[in-house]
């Protein structure tokens, strides 16, 4: 058995995919009898980095969620204009402690931390340092963000001993463009729990179309290009709703904006929840007709997987990450990105057709439930560690 050492920003019940993948292999490798120690900070979201006052997260004994210096992220955004590694230091908590020696006496024979572009494989590195553990990082790598290529970050990966790639784009990526070759590889995308797993026969679809979007609401998600959408929509298909599921993020009110200038009649159509419940998402998902997540930015997309866990088939944005996660699970279709003839039209296909929305819900859901949940996703990791 060994010891695995688990970093990342914000941890469960806090809403957030990077840091979901780091927990749910802590769960999977804790139910094989490896022993986990986690290190997070005790923030509710991303936002509260740089927030003076938020409500605080506790856990579990085995799970240390440190207090962050939050003074410090303005100015480092600041320095970040001039000097990009100020910049990775201003996207991830910075921790008024590290525990270090409690973490050394854990002997911890792995770590595990992501994802980027946050501060922690820094701290994942500088604990490498004292402990002479394998590093393994899980990046959710976005190539079109220039946040995720700093230096430091890029030095840090090349420095790594495994890196967990979600999809094969993103590993060649790695090894062709940022000349990454010496860490090992392990590619593999995201999960669900089994009990996440719809019964078959009960997959059933709204009698009215109802469009479904599951994120935190920031800018690259593009929630405004999707409510612009479903305004299209409405015009000649009144019957269509929208519900809106998420966390907020600084963002928001951006969006908030859009939201209050709409028309009464078209207010009433788009229902929102706030941090969602596991059983919010899986009632959000049993209710709608198909899941759009229009984000330019996408790793993998964790709620790709747990739509078509539920039989409902997915719009996403044709980057090549999506793009490749769709063409494996086949469960979707892809529309032009920042198009919105194309987000349109594309969304329609699958509302005016049951019977499609219907059967590409249900080779996705196939393929899922056989090959991406988190205990298949383990036993892969498991089998590249040879543990």
């Amino acid at each position: 058995m060994a010891n695995f050492l688990l970093l990342t920003h914000i941890y469960p019940p806090a809403v957030d995919g990077g840091s979901k993948v780091i927990a749910k292999m802590g769960e999977y490798l804790n139910k094989q009898g490896h022993s986990i120690l986690a290190v997070t900070s005790n923030c509710t979201s991303t936002d509260d980095f740089s927030k003076p006052i938020h409500k605080e997260i506790t856990h579990p004994p085995n799970i240390i969620s440190l207090p962050v210096i939050t003074l410090l992220h303005r100015p480092f955004r600041l320095l970040g204009k001039f000097f990009p590694s100020f910049k990775t230091l201003s996207k991830g908590p910075v921790f008024k402690s590290l525990p270090l020696r409690q973490i050394i006496n854990f002997h911890p024979d792995y770590i595990i931390a992501g994802p980027l572009p946050t501060t922690i494989i820094i701290y994942a590195k500088f604990i490498q340092l004292f402990t002479k553990s394998k590093l393994i990082i899980n990046p959710c790598f976005h190539p079109q963000d220039p946040d995720f290529q700093t230096p430091l970050l890029l030095s840090l990966l090349k420095k790594s001993d495994y890196l967990w790639c979600l999809t094969n784009y993103e590993k060649k990526y790695f090894q062709k463009y940022l000349k990454i070759q010496s860490p090992q590889y392990i590619v593999h995308g995201l999960g669900v729990d089994t009990s996440f797993i719809i019964n078959k026969s009960k997959i059933s679809f709204p009698k009215n179309p109802n469009i479904l979007f599951i994120a935190n609401f920031s800018a690259h998600k593009r929630t405004e290009l999707l409510i612009q959408s479903f305004c299209e929509i409405l015009k000649n298909h009144p019957q269509t709703s929208l519900t809106l599921m998420g966390q907020k993020t600084l963002y928001f009110p951006k969006i908030q904006s859009i939201l209050r200038n709409l028309p009464s009649d078209t207010k009433k159509k788009i229902k929102i929840i706030f941090k969602p419940t596991q059983e919010q998402i899986k009632k959000a998902i049993d209710n709608s007709t198909c899941l759009v997540l229009p984000s330019v930015h996408e790793s993998f997309g964790l709620v790709f997987v747990e739509s078509l866990a539920r039989g409902k088939p997915i719009v996403a944005a044709n980057t090549k990450q999506s793009s490749e996660v769709l063409n494996t699970l086949h469960g979707g279709q892809t529309f032009t990105p920042d198009n919105l003839s194309s987000l349109t039209n594309t969304i329609l296909k699958l509302t005016k057709s049951p019977k499609l929305a219907k059967d590409l819900g249900l080779k996705g859901y196939n393929i899922v439930s056989k090959s991406y949940t988190w205990d298949k996703i383990g036993e892969h990791i498991c089998k590249k560690l040879a543990i």
